[in-house]
């Protein structure tokens, strides 16, 4: 059997190891299974880690008593790998090496979202400047929770991902709740899933939050490299 930790501790680097292996062995099958691999390495390795990242108020209080993943851990290093996720968090989405090429739209009904991602225009467009990392890992984390994803186009093959999840933005409350849409070409994904797998990584380059999940000090802090625009 393979030697692991926990589902906490390593979970993100084997993931991303069963990711790399796969990709392997459908790029040369007659059935290209290469969005599949990467969809199921996102839902395990981002969708599941982002629940313990997404809010530095989690490190304090009653949560960090009464969660079960935080007893090996340090309270003090993982508020520290927190706020060095948060940096990453922080960036503009446009300047987020693999999202730099991502839409960001919103749509006041579900059965619009097909046609405003496939046209790349919604009821509203958002500039992708104006809102961070943060906000668009929310949006991947409730679409792969949630089963909201939509390929582009309809058949053949892949050319992008729309990530969608449910948003009070709509102005007019006898409408309801509109949704939040991400569409990220399938190119760009894999370098932001790759990026992300980075940024968690138990030893090596930024800090990760296993580190912090095993009760292990991080390494010295440093930023991605490859920051950029698409």
């Amino acid at each position: 059997m393979t030697a692991y930790c926990d589902i906490y501790s390593d979970l993100p680097t084997r993931v991303y190891e069963v990711w790399q292996r796969t990709k392997g062995q459908t790029s040369s099958s007659q059935k290209d299974l290469s969005v599949t691999a990467m969809l199921m390495a996102a839902a395990a390795g981002l969708a599941m880690p982002f629940e313990n990242l997404k809010d530095e108020g989690i490190g304090n209080g009653n949560k960090w008593n009464a969660h079960p993943m935080f007893h090996s851990a340090k309270q003090s290093v993982y508020q520290a790998v927190l706020k060095s996720c948060d940096d990453f968090f922080k960036q503009p989405l446009n300047a987020c090496h693999g999202l730099g090429a991502a839409v960001l739209m919103q749509c006041q009904e579900l059965r619009g979202i097909r046609v405003a991602a496939t046209a790349g225009q919604g009821d509203a467009s958002m500039d992708t400047a104006k809102y961070d990392v943060r906000f668009a890992l929310k949006i991947l984390r409730n679409a792969l929770a949630h089963n909201n994803i939509l390929s582009i186009p309809d058949s053949g093959e892949i050319e992008k991902l729309a990530f969608f999840s449910i948003s009070n933005w709509c102005p007019i409350k006898s409408q309801g709740e509109g949704w939040n849409v991400l569409i990220i070409p399938v190119q760009s994904f894999e370098v932001f899933l790759n990026n992300w797998f980075e940024l968690l990584r138990p030893a090596g380059g930024t800090q990760g939050a296993a580190l912090a999940f095993a009760g292990e000090v991080p390494p010295s802090r440093s930023r991605i490299q490859g920051v950029k625009n698409d």
